[in-house]
């Protein structure tokens, strides 16, 4: 069941064509790149395009917040986000920390309490000195655990409070709290119970979201 302002019946077979539509074209995006970064750019203008009809289709409904279907585990499939690209990821740790990779990019959200986790698994170099000593020494994956707010104008407002790596835990630095905010302040456009869509500004920025 998706979560939109109830279009048309006969609507509904349209929107179906245009969810099968954007994950043909995330399909197709993971085969050339990396969560979008690299991507082509005849590709990510389609997609953009697919994006503006289904968010046209079929609007969120204006509780998205308090959905279920927004509640749990959702995986980055793709952004057209240039910092995000820039920082080779949402922490900005595999583009600070020789020998470091995050290589998925997750987001937890808890509906009730209003709090959100992003979380990125860490794959490290062969020999890679991050890897045994430092924080990030064993370390699976590195969190950042936040709260977030709907605002007015139907943004998700996110606010980061904690990095957590493996036993470790700060306080996030400016550096990785103005990367962290490439995804802060970004508006739902389509919500189902598999497929979360995102747009930041300016408007081309999109997030794709699936449950694993």
């Amino acid at each position: 069941m998706r979560l939109c302002a109830a279009p048309p019946a006969e609507d509904l077979e349209a929107v179906d064509a245009l969810v099968d539509e954007l994950f043909d074209l995330v399909e197709d995006i993971e085969d050339v790149s990396d969560r979008g970064m690299g991507a082509p750019a005849e590709l990510a203008a389609d997609l953009l395009e697919v994006v503006g009809d289904l968010e046209e289709a079929c609007p969120p409904d204006v509780n998205w917040a308090n959905s279920e279907k927004l509640a749990g585990k959702w995986l980055l499939r793709y952004t057209s986000s240039k910092t995000y690209a820039n920082n080779l990821g949402l922490t900005g740790y595999a583009r600070d920390i020789s020998g470091v990779a995050t290589t998925e990019t997750f987001m937890k959200v808890q509906t009730q309490f209003k709090r959100l986790v992003y979380e990125e698994t860490l794959q490290f170099e062969k020999g890679s000195i991050a890897s045994v000593f430092g924080n990030f020494a064993g370390a699976l994956c590195v969190q950042v655990e936040c709260r977030w707010s709907e605002t007015r104008d139907g943004v998700m407002a996110v606010e980061s409070q904690r990095v957590v790596v493996g036993t470790n835990s700060w306080e996030p630095a400016d550096r990785q709290d103005k990367a962290v905010r490439t995804l802060g302040a970004a508006r739902p456009v389509y919500l189902d119970e598999e497929l979360l869509v995102m747009r930041s500004q300016p408007d081309y920025i999109v997030w794709v979201f699936t449950k694993p």
